[in-house]
This record gives C-alpha cells, structure tokens and sequence, in this order.
C-alpha cells in the first residue's frame, strides 16, 4: 500500500493530515467517522475533543480538573507516522489551562503506547491561541492507528496544583496509508 507524505512547512501550521481528510471527507473528520477523537475527561458537553480537528470552530477542547487527561486519535482503518504535530492552545490568557507537561504517543493496539516527544515544564504553549509545532524526538519507521497527547502533570493554571487541559486545534504530519476498497 502506497502512503501519502505530509512535510510540516513553517507557516502552514494546520496543512497536514487531518486537514487533508478533512477537505477528502467535506467535513468534521470525527463527525463523519473518517477517524475518532476522544478523551478520558470532558469539562462539558461544549468543549468537545472533535473540536480539536475542525479548523472552521474556535472551540476547542477543555477538560475537567483531571490527572491524565489525554486526547486521542484513532485513526481506524488507516495507520500513520507522525514525524511533527501541531497545537494551537486554547482561547484562555496566559497562566490558565495551556499545556505544561506532556507526552505524545502512538500505538497499534489503543492498549501499548510507544513515546515519540516529551515535554516537561514547557511553557510554548502558554499563550492565548499561539499555535507552536514540534517535532518528534522519537522518530519510529512504524506506522500506527493511534495518536494521542497525554498530560503528564499540572498545567500552567496559575491557581496552582491544577489540571484544566485545553487544546483549541491539533494537526499532524508525517505519513498516512489509507486502505481503499477497489
């Protein structure tokens, strides 16, 4: 099976995978069930992690006040490798529910993550709606069905010990193969 390559050009932060199937399918690709975005914890009913892949909304994804909360990617009957990712953070001001600490990952199994970029302390993201994108620290020649971003410790919510996670837009880039029906 051939694979689609997407390289991260600067300045073109939300052009990459998700934004190609978003234009294929001609919608939100969680509503239209071209992959799933979930999570383990939802503030409310509003700040849905669909959000998170629909670049037309500037809603956005928010989490209750929740250890481990993590944002994930099951791609279903396509598999990816991701080389760069990008965040754009979400709609507070600074020192609120901005990334800190984190980690992205893969798996095959949505069951056996494999680590490709940690961050720890990390105040990029610690901005009204700034978009930042990193690259992996842990390049794999694998390809998978799952990506997700998994908090690690507190945000930069600055009533200090919290962990409100909001994430407004998130893209990848790397290498995607779909399995077409001929």
């Amino acid at each position: 099976t051939e694979y689609k390559e997407f390289k991260y050009n600067e300045g073109e932060e939300f052009n990459g995978i998700i934004k190609y199937l978003t234009n294929k399918t001609g919608g939100n690709v969680h509503d239209n069930k071209t992959i799933e975005v979930t999570s383990n914890s939802l503030y409310d009913n509003y700040k849905l992690p669909k959000y998170v892949v629909d670049y037309e909304s500037n809603t956005g994804f928010f989490s209750k006040d929740d250890d481990g909360t993590f944002l994930c990617f099951d791609f279903k009957d396509k598999i990816i490798q991701i080389t760069n990712y990008s965040i754009e953070s979400y709609g507070q001001e600074k020192n609120m529910c901005h990334p800190k600490n984190w980690v992205a990952e893969v798996s095959e199994d949505g069951s056996n993550w494999i680590e490709i970029d940690r961050h720890i302390d990390d105040p990029s993201l610690n901005e009204h709606s700034i978009t930042v994108t990193f690259k992996v620290q842990k390049e794999i020649n694998g390809f998978y069905r799952y990506f997700r971003i998994l908090q690690t410790g507190i945000s930069w919510d600055e009533r200090s010990n919290h962990f409100y996670f909001g994430i407004r837009h998130v893209e990848l880039y790397g290498k995607l193969k779909e399995f077409e029906n001929k």
